[in-house]
C-alpha cells in the first residue's frame, strides 16, 4: 500500500496541484481532504490548463476515484462551473462525502461583510468565498452537510432552525436576506446535479487501504495558513497539515506511508500577516513577473520573497516530511544571486526557530547568498542536466528541510518534473 500525503510547506500556492496531478497518474484514489474553493491548484496536462478550486487534482486520471472529503467545505456552484471546463469523460469518478459541509449563499455574503468591516491593518485576506463562516457553523454544530441534500424534507426543517439567526446577521450588515423557499430551491438544484455523487466514502477508502492501492491525499494552502500552527489570525479555517490529512481522510496516521512537502524555490504569500522574507525591491517584482505570481482564485498579485528556511524547517518538523518537492526552480534561472532567509533577527537576538505571529511581525531576515546559474533549466529532464549551481541550491533546500528532495519542477508541464 502507498498512501501519500501532499502538504504545502509555505503559505500556499506552492504548486501542490501539479505534484498531485503527476502522482495521480497511477493512483487509485485521490482525496481532497480540507479547505474550500478559496484557493486554486493550477494543473497543466494533455487536456489543457486548469485552475481547480474544489475538485481534486486527480480528476484527470479516469481510473482514479476523486473524493471531496469530510474535511472540505463545498460550494456546488463553483464545482458545477469547474466541471464544465473538464472533459465529461473524466466526471464519472467524482464523489463527495456525505459529511462534507456546504457553503450556503449566506456564508459568502457574511464573509465579505465581516472582512469589509476590518481596518486595512487587520484584514485577514479572505477571498470572501464563505469558507470561514461555513467552518464556524461546522464548529457551532449548526452547519448543513452534503448528505442532507438527499432528504429535502429534513433539510427544510434544518434550514428553518438556522435561517432566522443568519437573516439577523445579514440585516445587521444591510445585506440581502433569504427565505426558506429560495434556499430549498437552490438545494434541490444541487441535489439534481450532484445527488448521485454524494456518498459515504469510508467504504471506498477502506477498501482501497485494505487492498493496498495507491492513495494520494491532497491538501489546500500550506502550514503557514494552518488554523493552529499558522500566522493566526491570518489563516484559513482548517488544518492543511499531515496531521489534518490523517484526521479527515478516513485513514489512520499509521496508514500514511509518505508525506511530501511542496515548496517553491522561493517564497510567496497572498493575504495579510507577517512575511519575513518578503522583498519590496526589483528582485521581488522580477520574481512576480517571471513566476506569474497572481492568485488562481482571485487574480491578486502575490507577495514575493526569497526562500524562508526558518519557516521551511518548522514546516518539515511539524508535518514529518519524508521528502520534499521543489517547484518553480526555473523562475530563478536569470538571477545573478539567489538568497535564502536562513535565520531571523528578533529583539536583538539571532534565531532559527519560527516564533508565533507576533514574533514574526518583529523579525528581520538574515540572508545567505547563493551564486545563480544563469542558465535555462526548462529543458532539463534529469538531475545531471541541471547546472552545478542549481544542484547546490536544491541540495541546500533539502538540508534546510532535513529530508531528501524527491523531485524538482522546471516548468508547468508534467514532463518538466525531474525525479531524483
Amino acid at each position: 500500500m502507498s498512501v501519500i500525503s501532499i502538504v504545502g510547506a509555505q503559505w500556499g500556492d506552492e504548486g501542490k496541484g501539479r505534484i498531485v496531478d503527476y502522482l495521480a497518474t497511477d493512483a487509485d484514489v485521490v482525496i481532497r481532504y480540507q479547505g474550500g474553493d478559496n484557493a486554486g491548484h493550477t494543473v497543466v496536462n494533455e487536456y489543457g490548463k486548469f485552475a481547480l478550486h474544489i475538485i481534486p487534482s486527480g480528476i484527470f486520471n479516469p481510473k482514479a476515484t476523486s473524493i471531496v472529503g469530510v474535511g472540505a467545505v463545498v460550494n456546488f456552484d463553483t464545482m458545477a462551473k469547474e466541471l464544465e471546463q473538464i472533459p465529461e469523460k473524466l466526471h464519472k469518478n467524482l464523489r463527495i462525502d456525505t459529511r462534507a459541509h456546504l457553503i450556503m449563499p449566506y456564508h459568502c455574503l457574511l464573509d465579505g461583510a465581516e472582512e469589509s468591516k476590518r481596518s486595512e491593518h487587520d484584514k485577514i485576506g479572505t477571498t470572501k468565498r464563505g469558507i470561514g463562516p461555513c467552518y464556524s457553523d461546522k464548529a457551532a454544530r449548526v452547519g448543513i452537510r452534503a448528505g442532507e441534500l438527499l432528504d429535502l424534507d429534513a433539510l427544510k426543517a434544518h434550514i428553518e432552525k438556522v435561517l432566522p439567526k443568519k437573516n439577523r446577521e445579514l440585516e445587521y450588515y444591510g445585506l440581502k436576506q433569504f427565505t426558506v423557499e429560495e434556499l430549498l430551491e437552490k438545494c434541490a438544484a444541487w441535489k439534481k446535479e450532484f445527488g448521485s455523487r454524494i456518498v459515504d466514502t469510508v467504504p471506498i477508502v477502506r477498501a482501497a487501504v485494505d487492498s493496498k492501492r495507491k492513495i494520494v491525499l491532497e491538501g489546500q494552502l500550506g502550514i503557514m495558513r494552518d488554523l493552529d500552527w499558522g500566522i493566526y489570525p491570518y489563516t484559513t479555517s482548517s488544518n492543511p497539515t499531515s496531521g489534518g490529512a490523517a484526521n479527515v481522510s478516513g485513514i489512520s496516521p499509521r496508514g500514511i506511508n509518505e508525506i511530501i512537502g511542496v515548496t517553491k524555490a522561493y517564497s510567496t504569500s497572498v493575504g495579510g500577516g507577517p512575511f519575513v522574507a518578503e522583498l519590496f525591491d526589483e528582485d521581488g517584482k522580477k520574481l512576480r513577473d517571471i513566476g506569474a505570481e497572481y492568485g488562481a482564485t482571485t487574480g491578486r498579485p502575490r507577495r514575493c520573497g526569497w526562500l524562508d528556511a526558518v519557516a521551511l524547517d518548522f514546516s518539515s518538523y511539524m508535518n514529518g516530511f519524508t521528502s520534499i518537492a521543489v517547484t518553480k526552480l526555473d523562475v530563478l534561472d536569470s538571477f545573478d544571486e539567489i538568497k535564502v532567509c536562513e535565520a531571523y533577527e528578533l529583539d536583538g537576538e539571532i534565531t532559527r526557530y519560527l516564533p508565533d505571529t507576533n514574533g514574526q511581525e518583529r523579525a528581520k531576515p538574515i540572508w545567505r547568498t547563493f551564486k545563480g546559474w544563469k542558465t535555462d533549466t526548462t529543458k532539463c529532464r534529469t538531475w545531471k542536466d541541471l547546472p552545478k549551481e542549481a544542484k547546490e541550491y536544491v541540495k541546500a533546500i533539502g538540508e534546510y528541510a532535513h529530508c531528501p528532495v524527491s523531485c524538482v519542477s522546471v516548468g508547468p508541464e508534467r514532463d518538466q518534473i525531474i525525479i531524483l
